[in-house]
């Protein structure tokens, strides 16, 4: 939301007699920004055993032809013990996301005898940012990218041939076990 149409939101919603502009919103959420990301964080006082991380990016495409797109990326870090810390940033900017996620690590009580377990979409560049970030081992790929390359084999099923009768029951036995393994995801 642009922050113009913010500022009218909150003024809409919060009526005060001061000034509301959205340059002051802009400003104040840059500031706020800025102090979270160099907030100290505070580790739990038991290690964590087991840790999974999660990272995922996503592009944000601008109606407007002459208008910049934008690359975000995303993740979080949780323990079995509800312990979750969040991360984001816009790729190609100043943001360290490897800073982002190491930070999230010691948040939730990572420490060098932490299993950490990656999830991705299988993706080198977010590989490597999760290598460079100390989880050293494979990302499994997480389950919305492994039903979405299962819907991919099920549309090579369903364009298999069926020009006899012996490949029109392969075919059947193929589309119906594509779909059991979909399901079961």
């Amino acid at each position: 939301m642009p922050y113009r149409e913010a500022a009218d939101l909150l003024e809409q919603m919060f009526p005060v007699d001061a000034a509301k502009h959205h340059e002051t919103l802009r400003r104040h959420t840059l500031t706020v920004g800025a102090a979270l990301s160099d907030r100290v964080t505070t580790r739990p006082q038991t290690a964590a055993s087991a840790v999974a991380v999660t990272l995922d990016s996503a592009f944000i495409r601008n109606c407007d032809d002459e208008a910049r797109h934008l690359e975000v990326r995303i993740g979080n870090v949780e323990t079995q013990t509800g312990g979750r810390q969040v991360f984001g940033a816009v790729a190609k900017t100043d943001t360290d996301i490897k800073g982002l996620i190491c930070r999230a690590l010691d948040a939730v009580g990572s420490t060098a005898d932490t299993v950490v377990t990656a999830f991705t979409d299988g993706c080198s560049g977010l590989r490597r940012i999760l290598a460079d970030a100390g989880v050293t081992e494979t990302p499994i790929l997480d389950w919305f990218h492994i039903a979405m390359r299962l819907q991919h084999l099920k549309q090579l099923a369903n364009g298999l041939s069926t020009d006899d009768p012996a490949r029109a029951a392969a075919k059947a036995v193929i589309v119906e076990e594509a779909e059991r393994l979909h399901w079961r995801l």
